[in-house]
């Protein structure tokens, strides 16, 4: 009976496993052109939510960094260097949401204090892990649950000199994690969260090592 209920779950996972997927997307300035060697800065921006939501800004936002890292001649602010340059009085700020970041860029006062800090470029990085409640199969043998998992990490360049958005980049992973519990439990991880940072690392690094070259 358990050998039974153990290949009929496998079976339904086998069905369930192509569902597995990613996709990256892009939006960008078409006449950009950006020189990473005038500096960046990656600030991660906190995406608020229910329980179900998992805020995965810290993985995102060093991600971020480490693609910011690979491009060549690239200068990198770090964030604590940024926060005691731009923001001196504010050791506790409130933390970065998107609307906040997106409104931080295009602060007259802000834009100055980078700028005579040496950073032309924040990079706004952030991302959730949603994962509802499972739906389950059970037989006389056992239960197999199934969640429906997705990370989605993203990056957003915004020109301090301008307060325009460069560009946006959006990785979105899911996947199907599951757990057998019969006399022997069994389980699969889904790491959706390490998929979409990767990618959104590479996507991000490759945006910035083709679009190099001074803006006029």
């Amino acid at each position: 009976m358990r050998d039974r209920f153990v290949l009929t779950a496998l079976a339904v996972l086998l069905l369930l496993l192509p569902g597995c997927g990613s996709r990256v997307s892009r939006i960008q300035s078409e006449s950009t052109m950006l020189d990473p060697a005038l500096g960046l800065t990656v600030l991660p921006v906190h995406t608020p939510g229910p329980a179900w939501i998992e805020d995965i800004v810290e993985d995102a936002a060093g991600c971020a960094a480490s693609a910011v890292a690979k491009v060549p001649k690239a200068r990198l602010v770090k964030t604590e260097e940024f926060r005691r340059y731009v923001f001196p009085d504010q050791t506790d700020a409130v933390p970065l949401t998107r609307e906040l970041f997106r409104a931080l860029g295009r602060d007259a006062e802000f834009q100055r204090r980078a700028t005579a800090a040496g950073i032309r470029y924040i990079v706004g990085a952030g991302g959730t892990t949603k994962q509802p409640s499972p739906r389950s199969t059970c037989t006389s043998g056992g239960c197999l649950f199934v969640w429906e998992r997705e990370s989605t990490a993203w990056a957003e360049v915004i020109d301090v000199t301008r307060g325009d958005s460069v560009v946006i980049i959006n990785a979105a992973v899911s996947g199907r994690p599951f757990l057998l519990l019969s006399s022997i439990p069994m389980g699969a991880p889904s790491f959706t969260e390490t998929w979409a940072c990767h990618k959104l690392k590479r996507g991000l690094a490759e945006f910035l090592t083709a679009r190099r070259g001074h803006r006029p």
